[in-house]
């Protein structure tokens, strides 16, 4: 396992699910309108985007040339570009990634409509550089087009535990949060749903239904086994949030332990996005494993 590739696309994997997933949330809460502080975040995101898409490429050519980093084989970053659909997926996340630079400096209502559409793109785009763009026909595009709303999905609740617990942290009205957690929890029921039907879908077509028992003797197996504990934390966590920490907070706003509630509140959503960023890492890792190698 090449470390520093794992690391490149480990760090772009978060920072196109933060830029896809901010948005998309704010849209959600209906918090339409440009916000400084909001486009600062999401221009260093985009940004960040394209530079860390440049530093996925280098450390690809690197691990297929076996090279240093800075001192990559020209030879093999050009048949990449040119003979792969790297080059096209680069070119598109590129396209999307610069329009919303300009997005960022608008006024007005549907904001965050406007920005959360090109970065879901740009997100969506690491469906083709994974295990799915090595499938082929109808099947390989089904493939993708299942991997890319994998992706959007994991983005959007990725995307609203961020913007949570920045509100948690920052002290937010207990009545605001509260009304968040329980606008958000339709969306959420969505994201869950689709991980769910999407990955497992992904996981027959990565692997085929015959070779699913080898998994348990493979890295890659391991590696997912781990990656759907954690996933199923994240569930438990956000269940309890629905069910037992949004009423303590609805109920500390007409006289109960407002501090305990928040406090409750601020641990669980602590580690619910460690866990996402643990799931992270561990996605970034499997695209560069073959799933049958012991």
């Amino acid at each position: 396992m090449d470390g520093v590739l794992v690391a490149a696309r480990f760090a772009l994997y978060a920072d196109l699910a933060a830029l896809a997933g901010l948005p998309l949330f704010w849209w959600s809460m209906g918090a339409d309108g440009r916000r400084t502080m909001r486009a600062s975040v999401l221009g260093t995101l985009a940004a960040g985007g394209l530079l860390l898409s440049g530093l996925w490429l280098l450390a690809s050519a690197a691990g297929m040339a076996g090279t240093p980093l800075l001192s990559p084989d020209w030879s093999i970053l050009d048949i990449l570009l040119r003979d792969t659909p790297i080059g096209m997926v680069l070119a598109v996340r590129a396209a999307a990634l610069l329009l919303i630079l300009p997005l960022l400096f608008r006024r007005g209502r549907g904001w965050n409509a406007l920005v959360a559409l090109p970065a879901a793109v740009a997100a969506m785009t690491l469906a083709w550089s994974g295990h799915a763009a090595a499938s082929e026909g109808l099947a390989g595009s089904a493939h993708r087009v299942a991997d890319a709303l994998h992706v959007l999905a994991a983005a959007g609740w990725f995307g609203a535990l961020l913007a949570l617990l920045r509100a948690v942290l920052a002290g937010r009205q207990i009545g605001q949060t509260a009304a968040m957690l329980e606008r958000f929890s339709l969306f959420g029921t969505i994201f869950v749903g689709t991980l769910i039907v999407t990955g497992a879908f992904n996981a027959v077509m990565i692997v085929g239904p015959a070779h699913l028992p080898a998994l348990l003797h493979s890295l890659y197996g391991w590696l997912l086994l781990a990656k759907l504990a954690l996933f199923g934390g994240m569930l438990l966590l956000a269940v309890a949030n629905r069910w037992q920490l949004t009423p303590k907070l609805d109920a500390a706003t007409h006289g109960g332990d407002a501090a305990a509630a928040l406090r409750h509140l601020r641990l669980s959503l602590l580690v619910e996005t460690s866990l996402a960023i643990l799931i992270l890492g561990l996605v970034a890792a499997l695209g560069t494993l073959d799933p049958l190698a012991a």
